[in-house]
């Protein structure tokens, strides 16, 4: 048992009144009182059995959640070269070093989105498994793309609907928990014959994979409007980037139930960096200003905004989701907003709103203590107290 006595809540959706103790058995949450609720003698002996945290105008909330990450790129200027210049075991070895980074800044559970071999899966089973400490990895492995379509270091070529519902299932068969496609050209990762509003794979191939899923969701890499289109029409549950949003796209995404991750971040990296390849810098540039705008219209249509930081890509090394966090404030959005979308909103995005992404009676106790208001500024969040 662990008791985190007298401190400010927030439980994932707003700041609790007052002053809050929380007491966490075999890894879940039993209660959250008032301070003032807790007996005296309780907190003493907590004390003495040294299970007590006491961190006086500390505030605890949900462990982070980051929806985009890529656990075996590095964050260099160039990560599809760094992977092809190293060992099948190395590349194991990274990503689990990044997942336990993640961990010790606060991040509980990551969402990879690619990954050659379907190596973040396993590093997902190891964690489940009790084998390694790290966040709770919802993974992809393996992204489904067009022959010749973006991302293809990770990518398992699906041409055609039979083909992508085989993708579907051998992906499920690996032990993916997220489909992964690739809808539309993307910005870095292969130096010719991809532009960022190409439509990669079809209407009809997205269908499919929607289609057999089984209860998993699906998340399109989407930047052109073409095949943003596609992608709400087929039923497809997060969009990732989405610079080329429409104010009319954004309207059926909100009716649909859709959310957008639009990794703002990363793609200033790329745009502002001389340190990043010349292609992957001039398409960026095209397209940065365009990305606000694309947020603005989904805020305001009511979509469900998620942070994610696509760490791992050029220049955007692990845990960048802070990073991700202060430019969302940047556009807009206010701290509560952008805390809620790495906590209670992310939870929804992945289907586990009744595990985490909350601090409340039942759930699981993935916490993160911080000094700071964090009603007006997130900065405390790098600097965490305990996870």
């Amino acid at each position: 048992m662990l008791i985190i006595h007298d401190v400010m809540v927030f439980d994932g959706e707003t700041q609790l009144d007052g002053r809050h103790s929380v007491v966490a058995r075999d890894g879940r949450i039993d209660r959250v009182v008032p301070a003032a609720e807790m007996p005296d003698g309780r907190i003493e002996r907590a004390r003495q059995a040294g299970s007590l945290i006491h961190e006086p105008g500390a505030t605890l909330i949900p462990g982070l959640i980051d929806l985009h990450v890529h656990l075996v790129w590095d964050g260099s200027d160039d990560p599809v070269r760094s992977l092809a210049l190293e060992s099948h075991d190395a590349t194991l070895l990274k990503a689990v070093g990044f997942a336990q980074t993640s961990l010790h800044a606060g991040i509980t559970t990551v969402r990879d989105l690619g990954s050659v071999d379907d190596l973040a899966v396993r590093v997902g089973e190891g964690v489940e498994a009790g084998w390694l400490q790290g966040p709770r990895v919802i993974a992809s492995g393996r992204s489904l793309i067009m022959t010749g379509g973006h991302d293809p270091f990770w990518g398992l070529a699906v041409d055609g609907p039979d083909e992508a519902l085989k993708g579907v299932r051998t992906q499920l068969a690996a032990g993916a928990r997220v489909i992964k496609v690739s809808a539309t050209g993307g910005v870095y990762g292969r130096p010719h014959g991809e532009s960022v509003d190409d439509v990669e794979l079809l209407p009809e191939e997205l269908r499919a994979i929607v289609d057999q899923e089984h209860g998993v969701k699906v998340a399109a890499h989407a930047i052109g409007e073409q095949g943003i289109r596609n992608c709400i029409e087929a039923g497809i549950d997060t969009i990732e980037h989405g610079h080329f949003l429409t104010q009319e796209l954004a309207r059926e995404m909100a009716e649909r139930g859709m959310a957008l991750i639009p990794t703002l971040f990363v793609y200033q990296q790329i745009a502002e960096s001389t340190a990043i390849p010349a292609y992957a810098r001039e398409k960026a540039r095209g397209i940065v200003e365009r990305h606000q705008q694309a947020l603005s219209w989904a805020r305001e249509a009511g979509v469900r905004i998620g942070a994610g930081s696509d760490a791992g890509s050029p220049m955007t090394p692990h845990p960048a989701l802070f990073d991700e966090l202060d430019s969302l404030v940047a556009s807009g959005m206010s701290p509560a907003e952008v805390l809620r979308s790495a906590t209670s909103d992310a939870a929804r995005i992945l289907g586990l709103e009744d595990e985490t992404g909350f601090v409340r009676d039942g759930y699981a106790a993935d916490l993160l203590l911080v000094h700071g208001d964090l009603n007006h500024d997130l900065s405390a969040l790098r600097r965490p107290v305990q996870v």
